[in-house]
């Protein structure tokens, strides 16, 4: 380990850490941008398929990009954010992780929430319930029809601040072999709830999606110790495959979770040969830095497409997978830049408001959380 690539941190107990990234090679981070590209591909398209058959009546391309695409898309992102969060957090401060990770998920996702309903349906009711994105089972008019994911994300990054507040950063892989079992167990334990995606806080520890992220946490630690051999691709491939229809929801997000994490870890390990792009590269990467856009205005335009436009068919799924890439160019550049202004300015503040406003965070997160429990 070279002293360049060493990073130095104080955990929340005080003490000095060192860690070294995985992610500090460029090439590394433009793996993970064409992965993450496939995998907003894979749930696009298992959306346009899904809902050509369900809206239209067609489902030729329901057979080919069928539920294993969307659960192994679902699986890939959650993967990836798992492996970065486990790096950010053991060099960052708890309250500037939990700010700059509210800075990447909110602000771009209200301004979709409120502008595309607008624009396709005329609508433009909004529901401050499912605009929190707090785990509140199912309440709340989630607009965009994807927001369980984000849902989850949340919920993910308070836990990692709760952890790193609570000085154990440096126990993350024993606290994700952990979530790993509480995922695992609930699966076997009950399978018949794992096809739900609004739960409530209580429930997301047992959730089979979040084996995803788990296994994403060990992700640096195994790649730090060359688990990643080329093989192990084989695997990836067997256990994607191997993933179940509808009826067995639970034991198909953990194959998939398994491998979403190989993945992953291959295309972090992976070093390219050459530092050249070519013009697809290109793309795939800046299909990568617009994944999240894609991921919040497809099915709006998935929707309207087949609801309101004279198309179908082949023409009517061709229209919506286009249109929701061309939507994503100018939403995910607006998304980039909003977030780096919005993160920009967050660092000139203190560090005693990056923790003043951490903590108001997470106090109304598990106010509402808790309302909504009794609620129910």
């Amino acid at each position: 380990m070279s002293a360049a690539s060493q990073v130095r941190a104080k955990t929340a107990d005080g003490v000095e850490a060192v860690h070294e990234p995985v992610f500090q090679r460029r090439s590394r981070n433009r793996n993970v941008q064409w992965l993450r590209a496939v995998a907003a591909l894979f749930v696009v398209f298992y959306h346009a398929s899904g809902h050509l058959g369900a809206v239209l009546g067609d489902d030729r391309f329901a057979d080919i990009f069928n539920h294993r695409f969307g659960i192994l898309g679902v699986a890939i992102f959650f993967a990836i954010s798992g492996a970065l969060m486990a790096d950010i957090l053991k060099t960052t401060p708890a309250p500037n992780f939990l700010i700059h990770r509210i800075l990447r998920i909110y602000p771009i996702f209200l301004i979709a929430s409120v502008a595309l309903p607008f624009v396709f349906w005329n609508n433009p009711g909004l529901d401050m319930r499912a605009l929190s994105l707090i785990a509140i089972g199912q309440n709340g008019n989630y607009r965009l029809m994807v927001e369980w994911t984000l849902v989850f994300e949340l919920a993910f990054y308070v836990a990692l601040f709760l952890v790193a507040a609570a000085g154990l950063a440096r126990r993350l892989e024993a606290i994700a072999l952990l979530a790993l079992a509480l995922s695992v167990g609930g699966t076997l334990v009950s399978p018949d709830n794992q096809a739900q995606i609004a739960v409530y806080v209580t429930e997301l520890p047992f959730m089979s999606a979040t084996a995803a992220f788990a296994g994403g946490l060990l992700i640096p630690w195994l790649v730090r110790r060359n688990v990643f051999h080329p093989a192990l691709a084989g695997l990836a491939v067997a256990a994607a495959i191997a993933i179940p229809g509808t009826d067995s929801v639970g034991m198909g997000r953990l194959l998939a979770g398994v491998s979403a994490v190989i993945l992953v870890g291959l295309a972090i390990s992976f070093e390219a040969r050459s530092a050249d792009d070519s013009v697809p590269q290109r793309v795939a990467t800046k299909l990568g830095d617009w994944s999240y856009a894609l991921y919040l205005c497809h099915m709006p335009v998935i929707s309207f497409t087949y609801n309101h436009l004279p198309f179908t068919g082949a023409a009517a799924w061709t229209v919506a997978v286009v249109g929701a890439l061309l939507l994503a160019i100018p939403l995910g550049m607006l998304d980039l830049r909003l977030y780096a202004w919005l993160r920009k300015r967050s660092d000139r503040s203190t560090p005693e408001s990056f923790r003043r406003w951490a903590w108001i965070y997470v106090g109304v997160y598990a106010i509402v959380a808790v309302i909504f429990l009794f609620k129910n």
